[in-house]
């Protein structure tokens, strides 16, 4: 693996406390605490600490106008952060807020337990009660759908019309999930090493992708669609989604060049560039133009357990377990 040119431009940052999830506002990326605060990391190398909850933060989500950041705590409150600095309570409860999610036409979504609580932004919300407790809740990119990973399957709920839902069923714990970039797949992680994937419109058409030596739990879309990128080996591994069927009955792609099993991926906005974190801390871009890859930041022992870029595909970011951060100015994708 070469050197990428950029590296020494990185930003580091060190917290005192351990790193739970991260989001982007703007072009400052947002890094959640298991102290219940968050870390705002500018380009200029500074950072402000916001204490929010009363206990670890268990996720983060911008929202579709990228001026407000929601957060779940294990204190059971979901609060919201502006880009003004103004903090709101949405949700108080008794049990922890395991999930937040955003959709891109102004719905937001939160979880307890087994009870999903979805709204447009700044209306009441509606509630939906899962099969089983939710491990995880995304929306699909073009807002038809708010998929809740549960026992058995995958759970989807219609954000326009909450009494209409659908249940994607398949034996087993599916602890992640996600939207092709036409919203006609559904995919989730499942605790097993492996994912699953149905093809909404007909779900009997379903499938089983597995043989990974690590839980892939963290997946994504390449920019134009055609293909996913997973964690979960020692190698990047990309599905097709070509054909009508997408990846059923297909096989997997991998590219080598990496350093140790892959734990995080995301894919860049307008570009064949993929940001990738690894289970020992490294850090590296692959470009899908000549396969090659490139450091970003060198392994520290500690895995990467979220790597992002910002909406304009300018700023990359990531984090680690043990509180570590850092933040990249690319350039314009």
């Amino acid at each position: 693996m070469d050197p990428f040119d950029a590296a020494g431009a990185v930003l580091h940052y060190r917290f005192e406390a351990q790193a739970t999830a991260c989001a982007f506002i703007g072009s400052v990326l947002a890094v959640a605490g298991g102290d219940g605060a968050v870390r705002l990391c500018a380009v200029d190398g500074s950072s402000k600490k916001i204490s929010l909850h009363d206990g670890a933060i268990l996720g983060i989500a911008s929202n579709a106008k990228g001026d407000a950041l929601y957060t779940a705590g294990d204190d059971g409150n979901l609060k919201r952060l502006g880009a003004d600095g103004a903090i709101s309570d949405i949700h108080t409860g008794r049990k922890w807020v395991d999930c937040v999610s955003c959709s891109q036409r102004g719905h937001v979504a939160w979880s307890c337990g087994k009870t999903i609580y979805l709204a447009k932004e700044g209306e009441e919300p509606v509630e939906i009660t899962a099969p089983s407790s939710v491990s995880a809740l995304a929306f699909s990119p073009d807002g038809k759908w708010l998929g809740a990973a549960v026992y058995g399957g995958a759970l989807l709920i219609s954000p326009n019309k909450p009494e209409t839902t659908k249940f994607l069923e398949w034996k087993g714990s599916h602890v992640a999930i996600g939207f092709s970039t036409d919203g006609r797949f559904c995919v989730t992680a499942m605790l097993e090493n492996s994912l699953h994937i149905w093809k909404i419109a007909t779900p009997e058409k379903h499938g089983n992708m597995g043989g990974y030596p690590a839980k892939p739990v963290s997946f994504d879309w390449m920019a134009d669609g055609r293909s996913m990128l997973t964690a979960g080996a020692d190698v990047l591994v990309t599905w097709p989604f070509t054909g009508s069927d997408g990846p059923l009955g297909q096989n997997a792609a991998v590219f080598e060049g990496g350093v140790g099993i892959v734990r995080s991926v995301r894919a860049r906005p307008s570009s064949q560039q993929v940001l990738i974190g690894y289970a020992a801390g490294g850090v590296a871009l692959f470009d899908r133009k000549d396969d090659s890859y490139g450091y970003i930041a060198e392994a520290d022992g500690s895995p990467v357990i979220d790597v992002r870029f910002s909406p304009d595909g300018r700023m990359a970011g990531f984090i680690r377990e043990n509180g570590t951060a850092g933040l990249l100015d690319m350039g314009k994708p």
